[in-house]
């Protein structure tokens, strides 16, 4: 039986995941007929942002929880590059984005239209600078083949992006195809029988080796791997959970470390990022580096020996293979500002760890809140993200609401400041329409502190540091969202755990007057 274009897009998006985002618009209005009768026969669910900026980053959190792709829909022109920033982040951190956005009439191409970027081929070609692979579909019959290309493509070796673009009037075309309803998994990247060879070579000369995890080794179940090697295991921020943080091999992050100890380093799953590393001038021993990505090789750093591998297949080949000599450190832990006046950054990391159940997922939005996070405790892979790179502010709260979609059943917290806030709580909004119960703690301090510290240090003055006071309460609110506020020390932990309890039952709101001139202790020892 012959379908349209919209129908196959349908078949295909169903039969890999239950969850799609999108903004509607006239020109996606039959597949969007199609999403509602997926939508009343129970086979999609379908969730709708207020912005394509937001819907983007939703989808793509949705993808790194749920360990499939995120689908997002947009119009052409306007739609599409709002949704530019989702699709940037998430090819800078490897996420299985799948953009699906329209373009005008192909028979009309060389004329004016509505959303018209004014060249036909602007979309993909803008699309192909920031994901793995970007592909325009001219025909039905294009629809499946593209489709689970696509899903493949966006699930394979180093996760990321891929665009579907579509123009509108093929979107009701009809063709006989016929979409094969079988989901494309997952797929790792395993070391060659060569760089197995290499790497247990280097490790038999190791007396003091260290392992460290960062972001690409965060997202599997690496703990029996990681006992039985034995050794210390350091993370990156963004590796945080990759082991429990009250593991016995647990040996802290490096975000405070001039030098890793030890005589020989296994990294894996890291690019060696600057704010990571003070900028490059973190001291290494010895290197081997893993990673499928073999563009993060010998950039930073030069390594001994270099893998194309994902973390959890380099470590299923090398582990039975190699014994290493059992050793330990662990990084110092430093004071913390806990008596400062008024509400300090360390004082609320503490009080969030100890009132979150060890359940969570923690996602820190850009600024001075994200280096408060890197005390925030995570016990399970999976479970942090603190960008550090792209770095979008104001992504906290749409990647929360993606988050807890995926996983409904884990407790999600998004920890943001008053800037990012300010530009982002609209998406409380769909939280609130569809019943998604979730923590956002909300660090009010009134002044963005990265670029009041720089200015400082650069110019001896500042400018534009100061965030325009609102009544988030009374906003909130209206929107439909609990609010519990802790305006001074004595409120703090009464407060937190409130909004804890809160956020099982709706979309929740931790408001947190902090001490303006507060700053994060890691900050100050960095």
């Amino acid at each position: 039986m012959a379908k349209t274009t919209a129908e196959l897009l349908m078949d295909a998006i169903s039969s890999q995941v239950e969850d799609v985002f999108g903004i509607p618009g006239t020109h996606g209005l039959s597949l969007y007929e199609e999403i509602r009768k997926r939508v009343e026969r129970q086979e999609v669910r379908y969730y709708m942002p207020r912005l394509e900026y937001g819907g983007a980053i939703m989808a793509d959190y949705y993808a790194r929880l749920k360990g499939n792709v995120g689908i997002f829909i947009s119009v052409n022109g306007p739609g599409f590059t709002n949704s530019l920033t989702g699709l940037a982040e998430a090819f800078s951190e490897g996420s299985p984005l799948v953009l699906i956005s329209f373009n005008k009439e192909f028979r009309y191409r060389h004329r004016r239209q509505l959303h018209d970027t004014g060249y036909y081929d602007a979309q993909i070609e803008v699309a192909k600078q920031i994901t793995k692979a970007s592909f325009r579909i001219y025909s039905p019959e294009e629809v499946p083949l593209v489709m689970e290309k696509s899903f493949r493509i966006a699930l394979q070796d180093r996760m990321g992006p891929v665009y579907v673009e579509i123009p509108v009037d093929v979107l009701e075309e009809k063709g006989e195809a016929e979409a094969e309803r079988v989901k494309v998994p997952r797929s790792l990247v395993y070391p060659s029988k060569d760089e197995v060879r290499e790497a247990v070579n280097f490790l038999s000369e190791c007396s003091k080796p260290v392992l460290l995890l960062g972001y690409g080794a965060s997202r599997s179940d690496l703990v029996p791997y990681l006992e039985k090697l034995g050794i210390p295991v350091l993370t990156t921020v963004r590796g945080k959970g990759s082991i429990p943080e009250n593991h016995p091999l647990y040996a802290g992050t490096t975000f405070n470390l001039a030098e890793i100890p030890g005589d020989c380093l296994i990294a894996i799953g890291t690019s060696f990022n600057d704010l990571e590393t003070r900028r490059w001038s973190m001291k290494l021993p010895r290197t081997l580096h893993v990673d499928p990505d073999p563009s993060v090789f010998n950039t930073s750093f030069r390594a001994d020996v270099v893998v194309r591998a994902s973390a959890e297949a380099f470590l299923t080949e090398v582990v039975e293979r190699v014994k290493l000599p059992r050793w330990s450190f662990r990084v110092e832990r430093r004071e913390t500002n806990l008596q400062g006046e008024g509400i300090t950054h360390d004082l609320l990391a503490k009080v969030l760890n100890e009132a979150l159940g060890e359940d969570r997922v923690v996602i820190a939005d850009a600024g001075t809140n994200q280096v408060m996070a890197i005390d925030v405790q995570v016990y399970r892979p999976n479970s942090y993200f603190n960008s550090l790179i792209f770095n979008a502010m104001g992504s906290a709260i749409p990647a929360g609401i993606g988050a807890k979609i995926a996983v409904p059943e884990r407790q999600v917290v998004s920890i943001i400041g008053d800037m990012g806030f300010q530009g982002c709580f609209q998406e409380l909004i769909t939280a609130v329409e569809n019943g998604i119960n979730f923590l956002t703690v909300l660090v009010e301090d009134g002044v963005q502190h990265f670029l009041r510290m720089n200015q400082n240090m650069r110019y001896g003055t500042t400018f534009t540091t100061q965030v325009f006071p609102i009544d988030y309460t009374k906003v909130l609110e209206g929107i439909g969202v609990k609010v519990v506020e802790a305006r001074d020390r004595e409120e703090l932990r009464r407060a937190t755990e409130e909004a804890v309890s809160w956020s099982a039952k709706m979309p929740t709101v931790l408001r947190v007057r902090v001490n303006p001139n507060s700053v994060p202790s890691r900050l100050t020892r960095r």
